[in-house]
């Protein structure tokens, strides 16, 4: 357009001034449009070209995931044929009688470890007995008043079988550890506390009974030890507000072999320190 108006322009035609200038802002915006539209098109071009990078890329991640899946579908596959295998093998073995279980672990022979045993179904509540440690467990509260020491009627009665057992000849080589427990209660009591003025003294004493009977019925002093442990070892909570527990409340008597027990016949041999002479 611009040529046909400057061709008439310069061959004398007659074109208004405002046309021209009309037709020249035109044809701007028209070269303004095309450029528009080339950069539009050299976006989405580069908006296409990314787009296919991605599928390409989308692509790969799918194969790498099939690849993935049918190795790991290999592997199950084998380890079931593994599981059948073995399954199909246990089921031959079905009609096998089982191997019998291992008898507990007992601390002590057979003879004695059946003769506590006996002693203890004799004396429920009173006595338990723990094969796999050879200690029998007096309830405090069936052999002892509260706060006192002194081994009532029924509680002796069955710490003379006791004696009895451990007399036996295959008892004979054993030694014997008696150790008090109490709960965290206090003693409160005035005549108590002049007797026991704590719980340590109230663990030792009920040892020292303990034993006391048991040599009244015939077992060797030498055999026996006594100590306490007050309420420092429970074996169960003790209530809130030192209000204790009867678990806690106990006697526990050892049966030692001579090895474990905590003091050596004669000479001990040399020793590092203390008197020369």
């Amino acid at each position: 357009m611009l040529a046909i108006l400057s061709g008439l322009m310069l061959t004398g035609g007659c074109v208004a001034q405002t046309k021209y200038d009309d037709a020249l802002a035109a044809n701007r915006r028209a070269q303004m449009e095309i450029e528009q539209l080339n950069e539009a098109l050299r976006k989405l071009r580069a908006e296409n070209k990314d787009l296919l990078s991605q599928l390409e890329a989308a692509r790969a991640g799918l194969a790498k995931l099939q690849a993935d899946y049918d190795a790991l579908k290999a592997q199950y596959d084998k380890l079931k044929s593994d599981y059948d295998a073995l399954l199909a093998k246990f089921g031959g073995l079905s009609n096998v009688a089982p191997m019998p279980l291992p008898e507990p672990a007992i601390a002590l022979p057979k003879d004695l470890d059946e003769e506590l045993r006996k002693l203890a179904e004799e004396n429920p509540g009173l006595f338990t007995y723990y094969p796999k440690y050879g200690m029998v467990k007096l309830n405090a509260d069936l052999t002892f008043a509260p706060g006192s020491d002194d081994v009532n009627p029924n509680a002796k009665t069955a710490l003379h079988k006791f004696a009895k057992i451990m007399d036996s000849a295959t008892a004979s080589k054993f030694n014997i550890y008696v150790a008090g427990h109490t709960d965290d209660i206090r003693i409160a009591k005035p005549d108590t506390l002049k007797r026991h003025p704590n719980n340590w003294y109230l663990s030792v004493h009920r040892s020292v009974s303990v034993v006391k009977e048991l040599s009244t019925a015939g077992l060797a002093q030498a055999r026996m030890g006594a100590m306490g442990f007050g309420e420092f070892h429970p074996v169960a909570p003790n209530a809130a507000g030192n209000k204790g527990n009867v678990a806690n409340r106990r006697v526990e008597i050892w049966v030692v072999s001579p090895n474990r027990f905590l003091t050596v016949a004669g000479d001990p041999g040399p020793a590092v320190g203390g008197d020369a002479k």
